[in-house]
């Protein structure tokens, strides 16, 4: 009889375990397919100003964790500014906590280089290098470079931000023009802010006569 027992007993676990694992797979399917067929429904409720709605995620996902598939992306993000050698720029972006527990980060920024490795004239400032923010949310933070110096190209530099061992960077790229691109205004000579039309009969311009005091009068 115990020997029965023990004969069945994993053969019958094993059933339930094969049978819970069809079940979970047979789901899965379902859910997936009813979530793909759930978009084109969702998009004519929200053309008929109905509220739309979505179904539970079957997994439980971490916003903060990196991707599963492929390794953390050197950049966060990448920022870009374009400027005139002799500017005073300010860069602003955003830090913001997407995880569930208040975080503290540090900030700093690399060396600004020019496209052959050599430091820029002058290099970055940020505004701060601490933030501490709770679940959602985001701070704000400046970088000011001083442009003084520079010669037309293009320059990088890194802001790092770190939590506690790891570095996650925004990449900066600054393009600093020559003049050749400068908009520039041509004033008018100012005799031409005092022509207007005469009258009806001469479509031509001609100049306002100035009264004894020597300002602008009114003809008569």
């Amino acid at each position: 009889m115990d020997n029965q027992n023990k004969t069945t007993g994993p053969g019958l676990a094993g059933s339930l375990q094969s049978l819970a694992n069809t079940y979970s797979k047979t789901m899965k399917a379902a859910i997936e397919n009813v979530s793909v067929n759930m978009k084109p429904i969702n998009q004519l409720m929200s053309n008929m100003g109905i509220a739309t709605f979505s179904l539970p995620s079957s997994t439980k996902e971490n916003e903060c964790c990196p991707p599963k598939a492929e390794c953390p992306p050197h950049c966060l993000m990448e920022l870009g500014r374009q400027a005139y050698a002799g500017e005073r720029i300010i860069v602003p972006f955003g830090v913001k906590n997407a995880c569930k527990n208040q975080k503290h980060y540090r900030i700093g920024v690399r060396e600004l280089k020019n496209i052959n490795g050599n430091p820029a004239p002058s290099q970055p400032i940020l505004n701060k290098q601490n933030v501490t923010l709770d679940n959602g949310e985001t701070e704000m933070v400046l970088m000011m470079i001083e442009l003084k110096g520079f010669e037309p190209g293009t320059y990088n530099a890194e802001i790092v931000i770190r939590e506690k061992d790891i570095n996650q960077n925004i990449c900066f790229t600054l393009k600093v023009d020559n003049f050749d691109n400068l908009a520039v205004a041509e004033p008018l000579e100012e005799i031409k802010y005092r022509q207007h039309w005469q009258s009806w009969q001469r479509h031509y311009y001609c100049e306002t006569p100035k009264n004894a005091a020597g300002t602008v009068g009114i003809e008569q």
